[in-house]
């Protein structure tokens, strides 16, 4: 996973990244003339050297990779649950088959009906997280 810090603008290539409790601190990163420079975190950094160059690493970091995988395990899954929601609705259509001009007292129809309303619900919000995942990578 390839991290790149977008510096008003230039998206520069990291090296290596500091951590302390969880945050960002610090990364390093190779500029255009091949120099390795530090940028420091405004809100998490410990230690800030005089005259250093300091942003906000939460912003400014950008990890493409990890969200092109997000976006490629999101399509998949969308997928898999168009498929699985195509199945109910065969079933669906089954049971009204059989219980043609019969009351559906014993009937799956009820649980089926269910079943595919939520994996509707279901399949939105992953439509939903997809949309932001892809908003977030490529505004």
């Amino acid at each position: 996973m390839k991290a790149v810090l977008n510096v008003k603008g230039t998206k520069l290539s990291v090296v290596g990244l500091n951590i302390h409790e969880d945050k960002f601190t610090s990364v390093q990163v190779l500029d255009a003339a091949g120099k390795v420079t530090t940028h420091y975190d405004s809100k998490h950094a410990p230690y800030v050297p005089e005259g250093a160059s300091v942003i906000n690493l939460k912003e400014a970091l950008e990890f493409p990779d990890a969200n092109k995988e997000i976006v490629e395990e999101l399509n998949q899954l969308l997928v898999d649950s168009r498929d699985h929601l195509k199945d109910l609705g065969e079933q669906i259509i089954q049971e009204v088959l059989v219980h043609d001009g019969l009351p559906f007292g014993d009937s799956a129809l009820p649980n089926l009906v269910k079943e595919y309303k939520e994996h509707r619900d279901y399949i939105d919000g992953v439509e939903s997280a997809l949309e932001v995942v892809k908003r977030d990578n490529y505004a």
